[in-house]
């Protein structure tokens, strides 16, 4: 059996309307949910610098952090796959770029109302939507 574990981060992307930008991956474990963009660390980077790159990665959107939303832990199995992650989810603001999907590890890419999201949603993202609808509430 395969594992999975880590410092990983998340974001959910402020834009000036009630939308949530979401990827549905190609990759295990989270291949088949939708997912706010994010990954692991890599060796030397910060949290902070992990986010930022990765959103780069996957959306073609370079941001700037606002604040964290939350820290959280995700732990189960599926398709036998074992995962342990420790993500942080940043609240984020676009400052440039253009939403594009990357390729190699992304299915799709799609703008939500933070009233229909769609399901199913992977791991703690449902509630780090709800948790930044709590504390912040959209713009």
């Amino acid at each position: 059996m395969k594992k999975y574990t880590g410092k990983t981060s998340t974001a959910i992307i402020q834009f000036p309307n009630t939308q949530i930008l979401l990827i549905k991956r190609n990759t295990r474990p989270f291949k088949g949910y939708w997912a706010l963009p994010g990954g692991r660390m890599d060796p030397g980077e910060t949290i902070e610098q992990t986010i930022i790159r990765e959103v780069k990665e996957e959306t073609g959107l370079d941001v700037t952090i606002e604040r964290v939303i939350g820290e959280y832990v995700e732990k189960g199995f599926k398709d036998d796959v074992e995962y342990e992650f420790y993500p942080t989810c940043f609240l984020v603001k676009p400052v440039g770029g253009e939403i594009k999907r990357q390729e190699t590890e992304i299915q799709e890419l799609q703008l939500f109302d933070l009233d229909k999201l769609p399901k199913p949603l992977a791991f703690e993202h449902e509630q780090m939507i709800k948790d930044y609808i709590k504390g912040n509430g959209p713009m």
